[in-house]
């Protein structure tokens, strides 16, 4: 009893003088100078410089992992590849609206043939309207492009239904017909023939070759005329997936081209007046005086809506993010020569070509309705 009695003072001090000192760390907490809030602000500057390396470090990721996306889609051209499915509303941006009335003509003409069409658009002035066009002139050609999977079944189907379509090769047969289709861009045109009231221009082109054009601009020749608002009035998911590479692809070079010219100022029409003029880059029609002189502003300024709604996914990608995609083999620098070589030969090769596919007659009425186009002032 008495060892307790005489321990318990002791036991009073110490609580006190642990009181005190908690009193004085009050004190110091209050201050904000207390040894445990140094280490708290040093603890918290070390992981705020910490996480500003980890943010620095996750953007670098992320631009790096953007990147080998890129060079990836850009390593990849296997275009006989197929999806099984894309993303939903992959593509919605290449689905353009026209006139209800025509769209219904454009479909009625497309499902007139009997053969099987895998792919098919429709562009030009008989589809979308140009600066310089009046509308009490007789309308213009309607131009489609059939995308096909084996162009001598289409041809021996197609000319049995419509021999009058053809011109003397039909004498040869299909096969022969497809072979020559072969020849330069691939595309096999019958110009000039009646369809359902409409004067109508196809052209018929193998899906394999339709596919290489987009994925790796090997011609250009219709790479180019999808790079400018169509009419799709049969869809391919194929097609949908590398026709919007096809348009990141135009939308990179163009920016380039577009920045170069206005010294460094983006201007959005000018944009879309590059995109336009790359499919027209040393094709012999617009150099000999077959096309309009002044068709690129034709086009873009009656399309300007159109091609914002084809660009729009494109231009917030390539513009606003500065993402880029071009075909392997191609840069900034490269594209424009590759390119005006390329539709320089194609583009001969395709005017000597018409002139059988199309025959002699049709070949000067199609000649002579392009100068005239050409030789129409603007309004």
């Amino acid at each position: 009893m008495l060892s307790a009695a005489k321990s318990a003072p002791k036991l009073g001090k110490s609580v006190s003088r642990t009181a005190v000192r908690w009193e004085s760390l009050g004190r110091q907490r209050r201050d904000g100078n207390s040894s445990v809030d140094i280490l708290i602000r040093n603890q918290r500057s070390q992981f705020d410089k910490v996480r500003v390396r980890d943010d620095a470090h996750d953007l670098y990721l992320l631009e790096q992992g953007i990147k080998k996306s890129e060079d990836f889609t850009s390593q990849f051209t296997n275009y006989r590849y197929k999806f099984d499915k894309l993303p939903p509303n992959y593509g919605a941006n290449q689905e353009i609206a026209v006139d209800r009335e025509l769209q219904r003509d454009l479909e009625n003409v497309v499902s007139y043939f009997h053969a099987p069409i895998k792919y098919a658009f429709g562009y030009g002035s008989g589809v979308f309207q140009q600066s310089g066009y009046s509308s009490s002139r007789e309308p213009p050609q309607i131009d489609l492009v059939f995308g096909v999977s084996h162009p001598s079944h289409f041809h021996s189907l197609n000319m049995r239904q419509n021999p009058h379509h053809y011109s003397s090769l039909r004498y040869f047969g299909s096969n022969f017909v497809s072979k020559f289709q072969e020849i330069g861009a691939g595309v096999y045109f019958n110009p000039f023939v009646e369809i359902n009231g409409q004067m109508v221009k196809y052209g018929v082109v193998s899906m394999d070759n339709l596919l290489k054009d987009l994925a790796t601009w090997n011609s250009f020749y219709l790479a180019g005329r999808l790079q400018k608002p169509v009419k799709i009035l049969r869809n391919d998911r194929r097609v949908s997936y590398w026709n919007q590479l096809n348009l990141k692809g135009a939308a990179t070079l163009a920016k380039h081209l577009a920045l170069q010219k206005n010294d460094q100022v983006f201007d959005e029409g000018e944009f879309y007046k590059q995109i336009t003029a790359l499919s027209y880059l040393g094709d012999v029609r617009y150099k000999l005086g077959g096309e309009n002189p002044n068709k690129i502003s034709n086009i873009v300024n009656k399309n300007f809506d159109n091609f914002r709604q084809y660009y729009k996914p494109i231009f917030k990608d390539v513009v606003i993010n500065n993402s880029t995609y071009l075909p392997q083999g191609f840069t900034v620098d490269n594209a424009v020569g590759l390119l005006t070589r390329r539709i320089a030969s194609t583009s001969a090769i395709q005017t000597v070509k018409g002139v059988f596919t199309a025959g002699v007659t049709k070949s000067i009425k199609y000649a002579w309705a392009k100068k005239l186009k050409a030789l129409k002032p603007n309004k």
